[in-house]
């Protein structure tokens, strides 16, 4: 089987998609599944892997780190057309989304797709000029004729499924949540250690863009408060994005630089260590279609703290292995200083969090995967068959 997968999220930028694609190319090539992936080019950068192929891009002002593929890629296109691909996987229905299924269908090649991203959560970022109910309207219009057009779509939790059926689409959707790599065998104090973390701190952690959608300001006003009942409490923010200077400027003018430690953008190496040196993970996000950090917080021990609002619930089965709270500082406060003091509900909350290991390991997630591949070949010869008779 030779796969094609299209995204505008891709190495070396990180985020949950590109995170996620990584995994599926390696697992998917350890099997002998050969995979090309097409991206927007990114200055400066040079691929470890030979089959990525980089769309010709440009940058916004808006995500200047961001870059955004032209559809227009003829030389591509002619490779493109001589490699016999089986599957077509887009996981963006935007420009280099669009150019994949443009190719697929092109050459009547069965075309899956992945909904990652509850994009109507992001229209902040739509220039203020640009009424946003227009293009609240005509982005609802894209989504349902961009994933009406393919063969079988995916998505990462069930509330990606009800929005783009609240859309109209009507195609086959199968939710299937993201995977989890393994962790490295480091002890809790091995993994402070390494990262300078004093045993005595109750460490807190975040880990994701720095983003005014990520709602990241709810836990700088809620650390002031957490301090007063818990001293040893420290707050770690893990991860790069747009707001990051801004969050600075706020915890400087809130006092709270003895508590709150930011570290910009790490190695994912380096991720995998903060969230074993950990104590508890909290998680402001209301616009989330899974939250793949919170399946990996899990995977590592941490009970997580999670905002009411969009898919991150569904990453702690409802209370399961977390807490679900309302999106304000009060109720994170509440719900950090009631954990701290509960050690056997603590207890219980990492024991049934650290199953996701097996539940979401990379070869259990990508047998899904593959099966909704043969599914979109096997309706895609029957659309042929009925074609040609």
């Amino acid at each position: 089987m030779k796969i094609a997968i299209f995204s505008e999220s891709y190495l070396p930028y990180l985020n949950g998609v590109s995170i996620s694609i990584r995994i599926l190319h390696e697992e998917l090539t350890r099997r002998g599944i050969e995979v090309w992936i097409y991206a927007p080019h990114f200055k400066g950068y040079q691929d470890p892997y030979p089959t990525v192929r980089r769309l010709p891009s440009f940058y916004t002002p808006f995500e200047p780190d961001y870059p955004i593929a032209w559809l227009f890629a003829p030389r591509l296109w002619r490779e493109f057309r001589t490699l016999g691909f089986d599957v077509v996987h887009t996981h963006t229905p935007f420009f280099t989304g669009m150019a994949g299924a443009s190719w697929a269908r092109r050459l009547r090649i069965p075309l899956v797709s992945t909904y990652h991203t509850l994009y109507e959560e992001y229209l902040h970022y739509v220039p203020p000029i640009v009424p946003k109910n227009f293009v609240r309207r005509v982005l609802r219009w894209h989504l349902k004729r961009y994933y009406e057009g393919v063969d079988a779509v995916m998505t990462p939790s069930d509330i990606g499924a009800e929005v783009l059926r609240k859309y109209g689409v009507q195609k086959p959707i199968t939710p299937i949540r993201n995977p989890v790599l393994p962790f490295p065998e480091v002890s809790k104090a091995e993994a402070r250690a390494k990262l300078g973390i004093p045993d005595d701190v109750w460490m807190l952690l975040y880990v994701g863009r720095m983003a005014p959608e990520k709602n990241v300001s709810v836990l700088l006003k809620a650390m002031s408060h957490i301090v007063r009942g818990c001293p040893n409490a420290r707050l770690w923010l893990v991860g790069p994005g747009p707001a990051l200077d801004d969050l600075k400027a706020q915890a400087e003018a809130m006092n709270l630089t003895e508590w709150v430690h930011f570290t910009g953008p790490v190695p994912r190496d380096e991720v995998s260590l903060y969230l074993l040196a950990a104590d508890l993970f909290v998680f402001p996000s209301v616009t989330e279609s899974q939250g793949l950090v919170l399946d990996e917080a899990q995977a590592a021990g941490l009970p997580c703290i999670v905002a009411n609002g969009g898919g991150a619930p569904e990453a702690v089965d409802y209370g399961q292995t977390g807490l679900v709270v309302e999106p304000t500082p009060e109720a994170f406060v509440e719900a950090v200083l009631h954990l701290t003091r509960h050690p056997d509900e603590r207890e219980a909350l990492q024991q049934k969090a650290i199953r996701k290991r097996e539940l979401l390991s990379v070869p259990s997630v990508v047998d899904r995967i593959l099966s909704v591949y043969q599914s979109a070949i096997a309706l895609r010869a029957q659309g042929e068959s009925a074609r040609v008779g």
